[in-house]
This record gives C-alpha cells, sequence and structure tokens, in this order.
C-alpha cells in the first residue's frame, strides 16, 4: 500500500488492470443479461404464435355455432315471422324439430339448438320432442337479450350438467320484429370440453396451460383442468392488458406454482379471451446452465487476470522499491524546506498582521486627539478664519482614518461589515466624484442594468475599490482614455466561477484603454506590495485590496488584459436578498458645524461620566469636549484607576472606556464590572484593529463598541441615548 501511494505508475497499472476486470465483469454480466432477453423474447413470440392459432380455431368453432343460429333467424325473416306468437305457432311443430336436428349434425362444439318464446319457455328444442315446460326467463341471455335491440351474439356464463358434471355455455341471438320489438331468442349450446380437447391436442409442453375467459374475467376452459369454471381465478392482469390493446404478453405471479409467462387475446367478434402460459422456471431453465458456465467462465477469467496484475504490481514494487528509497531522503530534505519557508511566511504574515494592528491603534489614537481638539476649536469660534483651516484638518483626519481601515482591510484584521448596497447609486456617485478628480484626459462612460440587484459587501471597501480601480486606470493611460464602469446581473449555475459557489451575483466591471499588462505582470497582479509604478508613485496594496474584498465577502475577482488593448477587472459580488437602503452620502461626509454645535449644545446636563484612557491626550481632549456638551466627567488613566473610583462610591450612568490599557484591558474591565453585577451601561472607544462585537467576551458583557476615530458628536449621541438618568 505504501508503495501504491508513492507510485502513480504502479497506480497507473492497477487502474488499467481495475478497468480490465470492471470491462471484463460488464461484459460477462452484459452477456449473461442479453441471453435472459432473447431467451424472453423467443418464449414470447412462440406463445404468440399459439395463443393467435388458438384464437383463431376458437373463433373458428364459436363462429359456426352462430352461423347456425343466423341461418335460422334469416330462415324466419324470409317465411315472414315478426311477432311472438307467429313465432311461437309456426316454429313449435316437428318439422322445426327435425331441421334443428339436421343443423347441428357436422358440429361437435354444438350441443344442442333450442328455440325460446317472449315469455322465456321454450318453443322448440333439438334433443327431444315433444319440448318440456321449461322457461329460461331467469337466465342472464334472455334478461339482456330482452331489454336490448342488438344484433351482438350473447355469451352466456358457464352452466354445469348435473347429469355428467359437464359445462355448457350458450350463444345466444335477439330475434326481432320489423319494429325492433322482441320477438325471441334461438339458442346454441356449446360443449367447454370441446375447447379442453382442442387444447389438450395443441399444448406443446407440459409446463404450460392454455384457458378460454370470458370478457368479464370468468373461466370457461382450461388445461390442464382446473376445478374453478364458472367464476373469476387469480388476479386476471389480462383484463388490464386489453384495455390497452387486442393483445399482449405479461409476466404473471401466477397462482400456485410460480410465475408466468402470459400470452393473452380477444377475439375479435365474441366477447372471449383465449389465453397462452409458460412456467418461468421452465422458459428460463436453459438460459440458468448457459449463465452459470458463462458465469464460471468469467470468474475464471477475471481470477486469472487478478492474479497475473498482483504478480505484475509485485516485480513493479520490487523495481521501484530502491527508487523509492532514494528519493525519500531529498522529499524529506524538500519537505523540511517547505515546511520552513511556510513557516517563515506565516511568522512574516502575521507579524505585519500585528505591526499593522499596533499602529492602527496608535494612530487612531493620535487622529481621535486631533479630532476632538478641531471639533472644539470649531464649536469656540464664529470667525470663519479659523473655523475654516479647522474643518479642512477635519477632512484630512478623516482620510488618515480611510487609510487606516485599508490597511487594517489588508491585513484582514479588520471585518468587513456587509449589507445590501445598491451598487447603480453607488456607481453614479462615484463616478461624479472621478469625474472631478481624474482631469479631462480621462472620459468616463457607465452601463447599468435596469433591474440591477442589490450586493452584499461592505459600501465603503467597495467604493474605495472603484477609487482604487479607476487610479490604476488613469495612471495606465497617461495620454488618456476612456474609462468604463459597468455593472449587471449573473447566475452561476452548477460549474462555479473563479472558485464560487453556486448562485447569484452582482458583476461590476471597470474597463480601460490603456496599455494593459503583459502576461508575467498580469499573474503576479494580485500579490500585496507588487508594483511596476516608480518609487512613489504605489504602494502595490490596491489590486491586493480589491481582491480581498471581493473573496472574503464571498465572491471573486478576473483580470483581463492584453498589451495595447487595455485592462478589465471584474468583480463578483453576492447578491442580497432583501433591498438595499437609501444610498448615504458618502465616507467623506460630515455634518453641518452648525448642525453639529446644536445637536452637542447642553445634551449631557445631569449625566455623570466616567472616562478611562492611558492615552493623556485623547483623554484630556475628550473630556473636555464632554464637559462643554454639559456631562459631567470623572478621568481614570487605566482601568484599575476606574475601579478604583467605583469602590470610593462613584455612581457613573455611563462608562466610556479604551480597550488597549496597559494592566487590565477594557474589555477586561467590563467583565470585571458585570462579575459584580454592576449594570451600568458600558461605550467602548478603541483604535484596537480586531472587531470587538463580534468576540464572545463582548456579547457576554453587554457593551457598546465604537471604532476611532470617532465624531465628538456622534460621541455625545451615543453617550446620551445609554445614559439613564434619573428624575
Amino acid at each position: 500500500m505504501a508503495h501504491l501511494r508513492a507510485s502513480r505508475p504502479l497506480r497507473i497499472l492497477l487502474l488499467i488492470g481495475g478497468l480490465s476486470v470492471a470491462v471484463l465483469l460488464t461484459a460477462t454480466i452484459h452477456y449473461i443479461v442479453s441471453m435472459h432477453e432473447r431467451e424472453l423474447a423467443g418464449a414470447e413470440r412462440e406463445l404468440t404464435t399459439l395463443n393467435l392459432s388458438l384464437a383463431e380455431q376458437t373463433a373458428s368453432a364459436t363462429q359456426s355455432v352462430d352461423l347456425v343460429l343466423t341461418t335460422i333467424i334469416d330462415q324466419m325473416k324470409a317465411d315472414g315471422i315478426a311477432t311472438p306468437a307467429d313465432y311461437v305457432r309456426r316454429m313449435g311443430g316437428r318439422d322445426t324439430y327435425q331441421m334443428l336436428r339436421a343443423r347441428i349434425s357436422g358440429l361437435p362444439q354444438l350441443d344442442a339448438v333450442t328455440m325460446i318464446a317472449a315469455d322465456g319457455h321454450l318453443i322448440n328444442f333439438s334433443r327431444y320432442y315433444p319440448i318440456p315446460p321449461v322457461n329460461v326467463s331467469d337466465r342472464d341471455y334472455f334478461a339482456y337479450l330482452r331489454d336490448h335491440d342488438t344484433d351482438e351474439p350473447f355469451i352466456s356464463e358457464p352452466v354445469r350438467n348435473r347429469g355428467n358434471g359437464s359445462w355448457t355455455i350458450y350463444l345466444a341471438r335477439r330475434i326481432s320484429g320489423p319494429d325492433g320489438s322482441f320477438v325471441g331468442l334461438v339458442l346454441g349450446a356449446i360443449e367447454l370440453s370441446y375447447f379442453e380437447r382442442i387444447y389438450k391436442a395443441l399444448q406443446p409442453d407440459s409446463d404450460g396451460s392454455i384457458s378460454l375467459w370470458r370478457r368479464d374475467g370468468i373461466l370457461l376452459a382450461r388445461h390442464p383442468v382446473l376445478p374453478d369454471v364458472g367464476r373469476a381465478v387469480g388476479p386476471r392482469r389480462f383484463l388490464q392488458v386489453l384495455e390497452r390493446a387486442r393483445s399482449g404478453v405479461y409476466l404473471s405471479p401466477g397462482l400456485d406454482d410460480g410465475a408466468r409467462l402470459v400470452a393473452t387475446r380477444a377475439l375479435a367478434d365474441y366477447p372471449l379471451v383465449v389465453n397462452v402460459t409458460r412456467k418461468l422456471d421452465a422458459v428460463l431453465s436453459e438460459w440458468r446452465i448457459q449463465a452459470w458456465t458463462i458465469g464460471a467462465a468469467g470468474a475464471a477469467g477475471i481470477a486469472a487476470l487478478l492474479l497475473s496484475l498482483w504478480a505484475l504490481a509485485r516485480q513493479f514494487s520490487a523495481y521501484e522499491a530502491a527508487t523509492w528509497a532514494m528519493d525519500a531522503a531529498r522529499r524529506a530534505v524538500e519537505g523540511r524546506e517547505q515546511a520552513e519557508h511556510a513557516l517563515r511566511q506565516s511568522q512574516k504574515m502575521e507579524a505585519i498582521g500585528q505591526l499593522t494592528g499596533g499602529v492602527a491603534h496608535d494612530f487612531n489614537n493620535l487622529l481621535q486627539a486631533i479630532g476632538i481638539n478641531l471639533h472644539v476649536i470649531d464649536s469656540r469660534t464664529e470667525d470663519e478664519r479659523i473655523a475654516g483651516p479647522a474643518r479642512l484638518a477635519l477632512q484630512a483626519v478623516e482620510r488618515g482614518a480611510t487609510l487606516t481601515q485599508h490597511l487594517l482591510a489588508f491585513s484582514r484584521r479588520q471585518q468587513l461589515r456587509p449589507v445590501p448596497v445598491d451598487v447603480a447609486a453607488l456607481v453614479e456617485r462615484v463616478s461624479r466624484l472621478l469625474a472631478r478628480t481624474l482631469g479631462q484626459s480621462v472620459r468616463i462612460e457607465t452601463e447599468l442594468a435596469p433591474d440591477l440587484w442589490p450586493a452584499m459587501i461592505d459600501p465603503t471597501q467597495l467604493e474605495m475599490a472603484v477609487l482604487n480601480l479607476a487610479l490604476n486606470a488613469r495612471d495606465a493611460m497617461p495620454g488618456g482614455g476612456t474609462l468604463w464602469i459597468l455593472a449587471g446581473n449573473r447566475s452561476v449555475g452548477a460549474g462555479p466561477v473563479l472558485g464560487m459557489a453556486a448562485g447569484d451575483y452582482v458583476v461590476l466591471r471597470v474597463r480601460d484603454t490603456g496599455t494593459g499588462m503583459p502576461a508575467e505582470v498580469q499573474a503576479r497582479a494580485f500579490e500585496p506590495f507588487f508594483t511596476t509604478k516608480e518609487v512613489g508613485r504605489g504602494t502595490g496594496l490596491g489590486l491586493s485590496m480589491v481582491h480581498g474584498l471581493a473573496t472574503q465577502s464571498g465572491g471573486g475577482v478576473e483580470l483581463d488584459s492584453r498589451q495595447g488593448l487595455g485592462t478589465t477587472v471584474t468583480l463578483y459580488l453576492p447578491r442580497a436578498r432583501q433591498e438595499a437602503d437609501a444610498p448615504s452620502a458618502g465616507v467623506a461626509a460630515s455634518p453641518a458645524p452648525e448642525a453639529e454645535k446644536a445637536d452637542a449644545a447642553g445634551v449631557g446636563e445631569g449625566c455623570a461620566v466616567l472616562l478611562v484612557d492611558d492615552e493623556e491626550l485623547v483623554r484630556s481632549a475628550t473630556a473636555g469636549y464632554l464637559e462643554q456638551a454639559g456631562f459631567a466627567v470623572r478621568e481614570a488613566a487605566d482601568a484599575a484607576a476606574a475601579l478604583s473610583l467605583l469602590d470610593h462610591g462613584f455612581r457613573p450612568d455611563v462608562i466610556v472606556t479604551d480597550h488597549m490599557m496597559p494592566g487590565m484591558t477594557g474589555l477586561e474591565m467590563a467583565r470585571t464590572l458585570r462579575a459584580r453585577h454592576d449594570a451600568t451601561p458600558i461605550l467602548m472607544v478603541t483604535g484596537y484593529a480586531e472587531d470587538l462585537t463580534s468576540t464572545a467576551a463582548a456579547q457576554e458583557v453587554e457593551l457598546t463598541v465604537l471604532s476611532k476615530p470617532i465624531e465628538p458628536s456622534r460621541l455625545v449621541r451615543s453617550i446620551r441615548d445609554m445614559a439613564v438618568v434619573e428624575g
């Protein structure tokens, strides 16, 4: 098995051998099955031929009797017999008796002919004369033909002779007057033993049977004889077959002696059915012998093939053993080198992630301190010469926050927040921004499907991705050109595209008419930090962040670039199942200074806040802004100092804390408070890189998390909404 796992040629050899065994086994089984089908088909043909012959003989015998009856009726009509009285008066004599005796001579199947009056009593009878006083008005054939004006013959139920035990059926015909009135009947008695003798003479095998049935499923005659004449026997599946056609062949479960192959045929002019059967075991007896012989030969061939394969595999394994031993050391060395390389790569990426997270934390704290102080400056002056530069600096703070988000997204230390997004509105908003950014040399064209689906994506990251792609396109068109942004719908079927799961996607394409990429550059385009731009013009993070956004969101990215023909980057964004919210104003939008001042003024009156942050710049700036908003603020430089204030009786309405602090983190402090059954609302304002809202610990302690840098007005609103002010 070890050699099998290590040796591809050995696996191929065994695969070929396995396929050969499978082919031989399949061929053997197929041949046996084909023989089975041919045997059944041959038996069906034989039964069908015999059934047809017997049906013709049965029809001929019945037709001979029917011909006698119709001849008598035609003679009566020619003699002008048209009423019941004429019928009784003219056909009751000895001459009629002699005529009937003559009619039945030469027809062994015809036992007797009877003439019956309209009231049911016998008029004449071919067996003897004079006629006994017998009335048959209670018989099935009399009642049916009396009530139905028909030219069709009627086959009665079988009647048993009490003297000799033989069975008889009656073929009856109606005698009607010129006006269709009922005159009487003429009746022929058919001995069913006649058919049994015919069937016995024609039956080719002792394993079969031949039977005659009435169309309603009553058994009339059978060979071998059954004591069931006169009633329904067995499942009578032939009735279902005859509903669709006049004849057919089917497999019956049989009575008590096993399954039977049955050929059935209905007579054309009479309600009779002839069935011919053979036992299935007898039909397949020769096939079983042949199947066992062929199966044994096939099994012997397969065993020989397997033995040959086993011997060949042992030889092959012995041949490869030395090569495998020599390669083992080389593979071990290569494996160790690969493991070391993977470990170094993993350590490098982990270090980058940790470095990015730490830098983001410190950078966010600095942006928070700068932003709050700028808001304080803006809120304390009406001089536009001071407020204007402060607002410009706030925009720089917001751009710094966006840069931090990009770094965190690349290092995968910040979770995306996908929501249903109206891609058409986002594209139009970004297009207006690009029209002012890319310059007059680049023409922007958009093409959006009218029924565009919403996408489940982080809107901020998607907007930044489109901007990155547009800026790359601009750099690829130094002499100007056309930039297309196209969006449409696409359903991916069972064969996944780009490794994506089957489903519905919103397809967003950014296409340019630039210089394009050679194949070697296109192969590395999504690698982090890979760039072909000169120093200072690119970080190599743009396409890697686009790739990370699409794949982490459950979609994919496709790159198509040709030198001299431009580049197309296609984003597959998963479809959102609910409608998108109204589009926001964009990531760079900020509330108007006047609205912010009005929103923050005096909202904190009567609300006590415990502010915990180890960064003095951030803590002091935040405390100053909150006090200006009317809050009563107590400061603590770390979690231990905050817990000490609480232990000495300070009862704030809201605790505002940082997360990353020396000694005890903000999350650990929150868990400590909850363990003490302290239900004070906790607002965590952090520049930490990880998404704390998704951690189990944060869910346990029930806190609210905001990311730095945060607008002071939003911080004020959050504290106000969380505070529970008495009275």
